[in-house]
């Protein structure tokens, strides 16, 4: 029984660990920044570029946090 449940442990600590890869990699991150800033209201001086670059540093920041609560390096 202790050996099911580690190999269980195992299996989802390692599609955790998967899954936050995927989450910082830098596709996603700018799939997400370009979904955030296409809905935030353009103002001058403040516009899609400048949003996007806001949102992926806030996405960058969140998945750094998953990423060392699973034991791994932030990138």
């Amino acid at each position: 029984m202790k050996k099911l449940l580690k190999m269980l442990k195992d299996l989802l600590n390692g599609l955790i660990k998967s899954q936050v890869k995927v989450l910082q990699s830098d596709a996603f991150e700018n799939q997400m920044a370009n979904a955030i800033a296409a809905k935030i209201p353009d103002v001058p001086g403040f516009g899609d570029p400048e949003q996007r670059m806001v949102a992926k540093m806030a996405i960058d920041m969140c998945t750094d946090k998953m990423a060392e609560a699973v034991n791994l390096e932030a990138d």
